[in-house]
């Protein structure tokens, strides 16, 4: 992998990769309370990513490095269990190894040493009694994290991340949107997937006939009065999920994971963890992928420049805010709608289907002294479904990013848990 970690370049980095309001979200809540090695090393990087200073890491970068690092765990489990190491190898060892080599290395892209995964496998070697079974451990994990490290080595995150990118001209076209006015991750698509072929393999459908389509027509009018920053059109419970679902989807999603996954045998920890963030982080990138191939505006650009569309039944509005800042990369298909759908798909597939939960939203105070922080659901697909529509509800999205971005990701984590080879050799 070619690193480059200048600090100035860094920060640069961050300050581009703007992706949330991030003034009306709070410090958010970790992880506590006992765990297996697995969910303890997911808590680590989750908290890790959550504890960043805003605007911290795009929730796809983050989900590549979750999907990578819970791939090679589950790789030293299988390797550790096997008949000629059972009993004579620690798991807990092997897995400490395999994290932490890939944390250190992949967050080390942005950080260089200032990450605590250091620290973190000092402690969970020092809870295994020395000897050969955890010397061996380390070693199984080692590998396991060499050889996850050496699959991606020839890839440059940083280069994805700040590809060059030329607008178009015509009425459509995607153009950068403010405060950041830059175009994020257009390269992105060359980046490999964990489970499905390439993230052009899922690519999207068209997204409208033309701009003067009738379903245009009503989703540019939908996310006006729905979307606005100003006086919307927003029933009181709309305003609750469009503020509920603006967290980070890697840190929602693994959170619920944790939440539902209890009784879990470590080996079926590591294989949903790895399954999880794997079709998150493949669900995503072909959402990238499908951004780039057809460059649609956003919202924001759609309303204000809507006498241009050629669509008598749009309407110009030069002030137009959406309720929160649109994340820079193209509108269609919504990569949060998709990456909720593919966790919510792999969940609903490893653990019983229509677990009712709760769940507790980091962004949701910034709704205000009358915000309602925690949601009540039926199953993850329902949740998942909310969460996709939140995106048209706080103005970044049109109705058919986050329809078609949420069947997209079903289609990636059935795609992923089917055929990805990690889970079935």
């Amino acid at each position: 992998m070619k690193i480059k970690r200048g600090p100035l370049q860094v920060i640069a980095l961050l300050s581009a990769v703007l992706i949330g309001l991030t003034s009306l979200m709070p410090e958010r809540a970790f992880a506590t309370g006992s765990a297996d090695s697995i969910e303890r090393w997911n808590i680590a990087m989750t908290d890790f990513s959550a504890g960043l200073p805003p605007p911290g890491l795009p929730p796809f970068v983050e989900m590549r490095v979750y999907a990578m690092a819970h791939i090679a765990m589950l790789d030293a489990v299988k390797s550790a269990t096997r008949r000629y190491n059972a009993g004579f190898t620690s798991v807990d060892a092997a897995v400490a190894a395999a994290a932490h080599d890939v944390l250190v290395a992949e967050f080390g892209i942005f950080f260089g040493s200032n990450t605590p995964f250091d620290s973190t496998y000092t402690v969970e070697l020092a809870a295994i009694s020395a000897g050969s079974a955890k010397n061996r451990g380390v070693a199984v994990g080692e590998a396991a994290a060499a050889a996850m490290l050496a699959s991606r080595a020839n890839e440059d995150v940083l280069a994805a991340l700040n590809a060059p990118y030329t607008p178009g001209t015509k009425p459509g076209d995607y153009q950068p949107t403010p405060p950041t006015n830059i175009a994020s991750a257009a390269g992105w698509a060359a980046l490999r997937t964990f489970g499905v072929r390439s993230s052009a393999q899922f690519r999207a459908p068209r997204p409208y006939s033309s701009l003067s389509s009738l379903e245009y027509t009503m989703d540019v009018n939908e996310v006006a009065v729905l979307g606005n920053a100003g006086v919307s059109a927003r029933t009181s419970d709309q305003t609750a999920i469009a503020f509920f679902w603006y967290e980070n989807g890697s840190f929602a999603w693994n959170r619920i994971a944790r939440k539902l996954s209890g009784g879990l045998s470590l080996m079926q920890h590591a294989r949903l963890y790895a399954a999880l963030n794997a079709a998150m982080s493949d669900a995503i990138a072909t959402t990238l992928e499908s951004k780039y191939y057809y460059n649609f505006w956003r919202p924001l650009t759609a309303i204000r420049a809507a006498d241009t569309d050629g669509n008598p039944l749009t309407v110009k509005d030069a002030y137009w805010e959406p309720a929160f800042i649109t994340p820079p990369v193209p509108d269609y298909p919504s990569g949060h709608a998709a990456a909720g759908a593919a966790a919510a798909e792999v969940l609903t597939a490893l653990l019983e289907p229509n677990l009712p939960f709760q769940h507790t939203s980091t962004s949701a105070p910034g709704a205000g002294p009358d915000a309602t922080l925690t949601r009540s659901y039926d199953s993850v697909l329902d949740a998942a479904h909310e969460n996709a529509f939140s995106r048209m509800l706080v103005g970044i999205h049109f109705r058919r990013a986050c329809t078609v971005g949420l069947q997209m990701g079903h289609d990636v984590a059935r795609y992923v848990l089917e055929q990805a080879p990690f889970l079935h050799d």
